[in-house]
């Protein structure tokens, strides 16, 4: 057994729902371990045992917080000084979509593959503030050649912001991310990324790509705790976007006379209130645990998974495997249609016939597999068994009839 395949049985064993269910929805929420679990416990501990405002719990605090900005610098790419802790990604989509000063008829660029996260912003600019909205329509198959002529296409000469995905949550694609960068920069627009299927799962570069700002969260491929997230603004572009929710850390400073000077440059400005500890000592364990996996091994070996289930899948009659099949836009999200199947059916059978944790994406008309690595091929394998099943002996009444209630 080589190293790195005792290192994912390790992972396996370390993550404790593996033991009871075949869980493959870290695209929605990833799977938490012992250690990131533990990290959570200890700093709850701390908090109940000595109190949540005495001077240890509070020097614990903010060494905290000092260590997840520095890990989320380290994950994403970025230097100190250029990562914020957030909410979720939603909250960072946010944060610098609205921080960009849009005039009524400046293009606002998205696509057809966001999550509501990036694609209601994008609404939300053009309802509220005059932008143009162009969608730049994507299909599974679309290589990157293509993706990049369609946003040539899209960008015109007046666009002005850039939402996208770097890894689409309905299609598993990746998107050529630097080349859509570089030519959205060429046009004056400012780039945001919805990074919710990438931290965790691709090796994110955030000065490679050159985007503006990048926000991801702790709850999916990182399997860390709900409630935070990271959002990455390139320093030179921290000063003008200009937070919409402030506190006094958007105050470089202040009295009750009137005095104001608003912080500016430090990125800190986003930041609004108090956080969760125990959360964000989980979310730091989380990004030390994905780190010492090694991101660029994570990457293939989510990527072995998914070739593996293409192979599974379609040699089953009557499925189609419906997510990317090129080596450049290949993800760890897997997506099939089996037959004449609902998906929104098919994905809670799934649950239900053998405790198999995936989701259906309606966008798709698909099941999506998110195949981490705690995942392994029996996984898969006992994946594509109850598929059989339900194809040769169909969906029972009470699936639909759950479904409609």
């Amino acid at each position: 057994m080589s190293d790195q395949q005792a290192r994912w049985d390790w992972i396996r064993a370390q993550t404790p729902v593996m033991a009871r269910n075949t869980y493959l929805n870290c695209g929605f929420s990833g799977a938490i371990s012992t250690p990131v679990a533990d990290a959570m416990r200890r700093r709850l501990d701390l908090e109940v045992e000595e109190g949540p405002v005495t001077r240890t719990v509070q020097d614990d605090k903010v060494a905290t917080m000092t260590r997840l900005r520095a890990l989320g610098a380290r994950l994403l790419g970025a230097d100190d000084g250029e990562v914020c802790v957030t909410g979720n990604t939603t909250e960072g989509v946010n944060i610098a979509v609205n921080g960009v000063s849009l005039k009524p008829g400046d293009r606002v660029v998205t696509t057809s593959l966001e999550h509501g996260g990036g694609m209601i912003p994008a609404y939300w600019a053009r309802e509220k503030r005059g932008a143009d909205l162009a969608i730049v329509h994507m299909e599974p198959d679309d290589g990157p050649g293509a993706m990049v002529e369609k946003f040539d296409q899209a960008l015109g000469d007046r666009a002005a912001l850039v939402i996208l995905s770097e890894i689409a949550y309905s299609s598993g694609q990746v998107l050529p991310l630097r080349q859509v960068t570089e030519m959205a920069h060429a046009r004056g627009a400012t780039v945001v990324v919805d990074g919710a299927q990438t931290a965790g799962h691709i090796p994110v570069d955030v000065h490679e790509s050159g985007v503006d700002a990048y926000a991801v969260p702790s709850h999916k491929w990182l399997c860390g705790p709900d409630g935070l997230g990271l959002l990455y603004v390139r320093r030179d572009r921290i000063a003008d976007l200009d937070p919409v929710k402030v506190s006094a850390r958007a105050a470089e400073a202040f009295d009750f006379e009137g005095h104001f000077t608003p912080n500016r440059d430090d990125i800190g400005k986003y930041e609004v209130s108090t956080m969760s500890t125990p959360a964000a000592a989980g979310m730091v364990a989380a990004i030390e645990q994905y780190l010492e996996h090694g991101p660029q091994a994570v990457w293939d070996r989510v990527r072995d998974l998914t070739r593996y289930a293409e192979r599974t899948f379609e040699a089953i009659p009557g499925v189609e495997v419906t997510s990317p099949r090129h080596e450049e836009t290949r993800s760890g999200l897997f997506l099939f249609k089996a037959g004449d199947l609902d998906c929104t059916l098919l994905a809670p059978w799934l649950w239900t016939a053998g405790r198999v944790v995936c989701r259906s994406v309606k966008q798709a008309d698909s099941v999506r597999l998110s195949l981490h690595v705690y995942n392994n091929e029996a996984d898969i394998e006992r994946t594509a068994d109850l598929v059989r099943r339900a194809l040769a002996e169909g969906l029972p009444e009470d699936v639909q009839a759950a479904a409609e209630a």
